[in-house]
């Protein structure tokens, strides 16, 4: 789950707006699906593949979502970064089975973007009690993710190469970044996004609901995207429960996609 600061209405404040990971995957998936203007390249391959890879990625999160749980020190509604390791060696584990069931390449990228999420959380994750079950999950995911890339290189040895597979999952957590750019804040000005083997894009938010980009990357003159969330008081919640019946509105986030300039000073 997402936890984003934010109001629904001119005037209020002290809201959180919780996005569902599914939500913001789909989201990803509608960016993945519009990549691709003329003369751009490296373009999505195998594209449908990896375009069910993309919108599916975080399908493991279902269970959880229904129920989202708070951080017990702080009382806040856990975002993805805050997760106990426990809850998200679940949610990894069941977003990799349900790629499987969708063909070898999908369960090899899924696998492989987790993977690479639990080796970046070791730097502050590495004396957690359950680490050592970390390390069993990066050993067995890892085996099978050989596994799984060997047998979808036998449906197809001349195209189906391990260089494309790469390429692929580096697409894959490149629209997993760039829609958590959208989701997780509002922009407070011009970003500079690096992409997998192509340029780099410039984000330039004109107002909350307008963002320039260059150079222009889609197959469309514009796109609008929105996604739905559920704002919530800011408050010290004292367990799932107490969350779940919090006064609640529905809140949907809208952008539109446009033609930016590419010359922007992006300062750091």
């Amino acid at each position: 789950m997402i936890r984003r600061h934010g109001s629904i209405a001119e005037g209020t404040a002290g809201q959180w707006i919780l996005i569902s990971q599914i939500d913001h995957a789909r989201l990803a998936g509608q960016l993945a699906e519009h990549w691709g203007a003329d003369g751009y390249a490296p373009l999505l391959l195998p594209r449908n593949e990896l375009l069910w890879t993309v919108y599916h990625h975080d399908d493991g999160w279902h269970a959880w979502e229904q129920a989202p749980d708070v951080d017990p020190k702080s009382g806040k509604p856990r975002t993805f970064t805050e997760m106990e390791l426990g809850d998200s060696l679940v949610i990894w584990t069941a977003s990799i089975e349900t790629a499987r069931q969708e063909g070898p390449l999908q369960a090899y990228l899924v696998a492989g973007h987790f993977c690479a999420l639990a080796r970046r959380s070791a730097a502050w994750r590495k004396h957690d009690a359950l680490w050592p079950q970390a390390e069993r999950f990066l050993d067995q995911f890892g085996s099978l993710g050989t596994h799984w890339l060997q047998e979808w290189q036998a449906e197809n040895p001349t195209a189906n190469t391990p260089q494309r597979a790469q390429q692929a999952l580096a697409q894959l957590q490149f629209f997993d970044a760039l829609s958590l750019w959208f989701c997780c804040a509002a922009a407070s000005g011009p970003d500079r996004i690096e992409t997998p083997a192509g340029p780099v894009l410039t984000l330039v938010p004109v107002d909350p609901r307008r963002v320039h980009i260059a150079p222009w990357p889609l197959n469309v003159e514009s796109l609008d995207l929105e996604i739905a969330g559920r704002a919530v008081p800011v408050g010290r919640y004292r367990d799932r429960a107490e969350l779940a019946a919090a006064p609640a509105q529905s809140v949907l986030l809208r952008w539109q996609l446009q033609h930016g300039e590419q010359n922007v000073d992006v300062r750091t």
